[in-house]
């Protein structure tokens, strides 16, 4: 794996923006997401059939659940960093796992050691 893929690009990718959806379908294969992104994106408000469209696309990815190394990480962030838990966690596992963090909210993972790429500039 080489991509983790924060909520912020899925819901661009749903919402049919066409640079998310490129750079989806061009690296689903080597991308994982955050347990914490599967929870985040199915929270949306979908009809019955759009929930079932959006959990089958999620299972395409790898899915990495939170572990002890990623909560420790977790910690250690927030001492650098005031940041939202859920965003602490995909930072964190971004970190433990050595995964490039794909978001667009850049400013959201300031000040933390994680390589990020925006792909919406």
């Amino acid at each position: 794996m080489k991509y983790l893929i924060d909520s912020n690009i899925i819901i661009y990718h749903l919402n049919g923006n066409d640079t998310a959806t490129n750079f989806i379908t061009q690296n689903i294969e080597i991308s994982s997401i955050s347990r914490i992104t599967f929870i985040e994106v199915l929270s949306f408000d979908f009809s019955e059939q759009e929930e079932k469209n959006v959990k089958n696309h999620l299972l395409d990815y790898n899915i990495i659940d939170t572990s002890k190394r990623i909560a420790l990480q977790a910690i250690e962030n927030r001492k650098d960093k005031k940041i939202k838990v859920p965003d602490n966690i995909i930072a964190s596992t971004a970190q433990v796992n050595d995964l490039t963090l794909v978001t667009r909210n850049i400013s959201d993972f300031n000040n933390l050691n994680i390589n990020i790429l925006n792909i919406m500039d």
